[in-house]
């Protein structure tokens, strides 16, 4: 989904459910690469049609701040906007909080002591199928011969 912005205003458009890349034929191109790019964009629609969604709606709450420093040419910009409105949550107290609490993070993910079980379980679970679906649809695939990466499970 394109990202709308007119008159200072986020305008939320939904896609249909056809990826842009359907014009891409399935025998063209490998399938890890289709696959790998309809995820991201996948990604990309969840981004554009709920994370900018709330983003703005921050935005909107927080309009003067936001635009104080945004020429009037740029107003319509969202990268331009997006990148005045971080300028401003960066100093609240959530962002910095999160500044704070990064070097104990990383040293607990270094040292083995981080316990990620109960972070982002859902988007986790389904990257760990997508990974399992895609080693044992090539793993099945005898035609194609071992290739690195993609090693038969016989």
């Amino acid at each position: 989904m394109p990202i709308i912005k007119i008159g200072c205003r986020y305008i939320p458009r939904e896609c249909d459910d056809q990826h842009h890349l359907a014009a891409r034929r399935d025998w063209e191109t490998h399938p890890s690469w289709i696959t790998g790019m309809e995820a991201l964009e996948d990604y990309q629609r969840w981004v554009s049609e709920v994370v900018l969604p709330i983003a703005f709606q921050w935005i909107e709450e927080h309009k003067p701040e936001v635009y104080a420093n945004v020429p009037e040419e740029l107003k319509d910009d969202v990268g331009v906007v997006i990148a005045a409105a971080f300028a401003l949550v960066k100093d609240l107290s959530a962002y910095r909080d999160g500044l704070d609490r990064c070097e104990s993070y990383q040293a607990a993910v270094r040292d083995g002591s981080w316990d990620p079980s109960a972070t982002n379980p859902v988007w986790t679970g389904l990257t760990q199928r997508l990974r399992a679906g895609t080693r044992e649809i090539f793993a099945k695939e005898s035609r194609l011969g071992e290739f690195p990466g993609h090693r038969r499970e016989d």
